[in-house]
């Protein structure tokens, strides 16, 4: 998934500079991949954009089930963090998860206080009643984050 985080990014940016002169600004970075396991497809705007270095700042998310074209899911539970692997240590803060509907979340309270390489971790949890039992499933997805 980081790798097609960064295949992404480069691609605009070859996309951008490749057509010098047709190229008005930045579009905005969008993170998507697939969990883990393939249940959940995510993705992620940051506003601002680029995320700051030790500003708050917020993600937009929206969630589908594995298939592309799939409808966005609403009414899953999401954790959002910020970590630091070279590091071992996360944000100095917890993130707040708002469900807008329609499979849109809104994440907030994010802060990435020091510079280095970061991955922004989600977690997706959905839970559902099969016959008479409670099935939780959970599934995740990180992309890195260079700041």
């Amino acid at each position: 998934m980081l790798v097609r985080s960064l295949i992404h990014r480069l691609f605009g940016l070859f996309l951008c500079l490749g057509g010098v002169l047709g190229c008005r600004g930045e579009q905005p970075t969008v993170f998507t991949g697939l969990t883990q396991r393939g249940v959940f497809l995510v993705e992620v705007r940051s506003s601002p954009d680029p995320i700051p270095l030790n500003e708050p700042f917020e993600l937009a998310v929206v969630l589908r089930s594995g298939a592309d074209s799939a409808p966005a899911l609403p009414g899953r539970t999401l954790l959002v963090e910020g970590w630091m692997p070279g590091h071992g240590h996360g944000m100095l803060r917890q993130s707040q998860v708002d469900d807008l509907g329609d499979g849109r979340y809104r994440v907030r309270g994010m802060l990435f206080h020091m510079p280095g390489t970061w991955e922004l971790r989600v977690k997706v949890i959905e839970t559902r009643i099969e016959e008479e039992f409670r099935v939780v499933e959970d599934d995740q997805v990180s992309f890195e984050v260079v700041l």
